[in-house]
């Protein structure tokens, strides 16, 4: 390596270090029985109908994917407003890249990104990975976005902000009337990026809809996801909205053939199964109010979410240390010490058993803590 000449931009970067699988714990800890509930996964799989849709595209792997980017981009259109065409939709290989290509199209020659210090870090990865800086603001004192400082962190090199709502790790949103007040504020060269990536999971009426800031024609993207709700994040599909002359510069950053035809089939059929939609969501809602009375239970704090997991915040113990314990019980959970939250972990909300064996090992873990029962 000492002979290579490596980019100094990349050597910046920090690793972003995914939540551990079932598989890697059962190899360290010689369990058979692990749950996973770190990385905010459907609990109840993908819908029938894109498991069917995939299976059929395999038949197929053999060919470069044709027209179905296409096709799931003229129904994303309509879906996201009545008067958006398949201009207005551009498809990634999951969030997770379009966040990427949207940095690198915007962030290449030392300018910044301004986001909050409590968020998904993949945005100041990705502005460190492209030579930009980031500027992460403080959160607000219940950990939620705080607009105001974000408005106050725009400079004149400002290139990108990034807003994730509902947020990841907190699962809260910026209301509609906070997110018009910041855009009043948000100069002409700047672009904001909502990351919507947990909205279908999201029932406040005071959730806004960024495809309205798009229809009105400001410098807004937004960024939503078939990882979370359609159950398919093995299989990597994303998708933009954005003015038209957005999406088409942003392609100049995209990769060619950079989703297969078996997820983007998978995606599509997955629009079609309303039942799946509904069942996904009520199994979400239900179970969080059925968590949150188990850590009012335990007397632990916590963030009411708007999305698929909890986040649960002033432990008696460090976030690392509880979350390797709980694995040793057979469940993955997410500790946040790397988000800034190091007395924090991230919880997924699983099916009611998966949920009930989580408190169970929680609660056995916290009495082991000070000899008594949370109980």
């Amino acid at each position: 390596m000492s002979a290579l000449r490596l980019n100094p931009s990349l050597l910046k970067v920090p690793l972003y270090i995914a939540g551990k699988s079932v598989a890697e714990v059962q190899e360290a800890l010689g369990l058979d029985d692990v749950l996973k509930l770190a990385s905010n996964e459907n609990a109840i799989g993908p819908s029938p109908l894109a498991l069917a849709a995939a299976q059929q595209a395999l038949a197929e792997a053999h060919r470069y994917p044709g027209l179905a980017d296409r096709d799931l981009r003229r129904r994303l259109g309509p879906l996201t407003r009545p008067d958006f065409t398949e201009q207005h939709i551009m498809i990634g290989n999951g969030a997770t890249d379009l966040i990427r290509l949207i940095t690198q199209a915007f962030i290449f020659d030392g300018g910044e990104m301004v986001t909050s210090a409590i968020t998904f870090p993949l945005y100041h990865i990705c502005a460190t990975m492209f030579g930009g800086t980031p500027v992460l603001a403080p959160p607000a004192a219940n950990l939620g976005f705080d607009l105001p400082a974000l408005a106050a962190a725009i400079g004149p090199d400002t290139r990108l902000v990034f807003i994730c709502t509902p947020n990841n790790p907190t699962g809260m949103i910026c209301r509609q009337p906070e997110v018009d007040d910041f855009l009043r504020q948000v100069p002409e060269h700047v672009l904001v990026v909502f990351d919507e990536s947990y909205r279908d999971f999201a029932d406040d009426p005071a959730l806004p809809d960024p495809a309205d800031y798009v229809a009105e024609g400001r410098n807004v993207i937004v960024i939503r996801s078939f990882s979370k709700s359609a159950g398919l994040a093995n299989l990597r599909v994303g998708y933009a909205v954005a003015r038209p002359d957005l999406v088409e510069y942003l392609h100049r950053a995209q990769l060619p053939f950079n989703t297969g035809t078996p997820a983007l089939v998978a995606a599509t059929a997955s629009l079609d199964d309303q039942a799946y939609q509904e069942r996904s969501r009520r199994l979400v809602h239900d179970e969080l109010q059925w968590l949150y009375a188990a850590l009012d239970a335990l007397d632990l704090s916590y963030v009411r979410s708007q999305a698929n997991f909890v986040l649960i915040t002033d432990l008696p113990i460090d976030g690392f240390t509880l979350a390797e314990r709980l694995s040793h019980r057979g469940v993955i959970v997410r500790p946040m010490g790397g988000w800034g939250l190091p007395a924090a972990i991230r919880v997924t909300v699983g099916a009611p058993e998966h949920n009930q064996r989580f408190a169970a090992a929680l609660e056995a873990e916290l009495a082991g803590l000070n000899g008594r029962s949370y109980a």
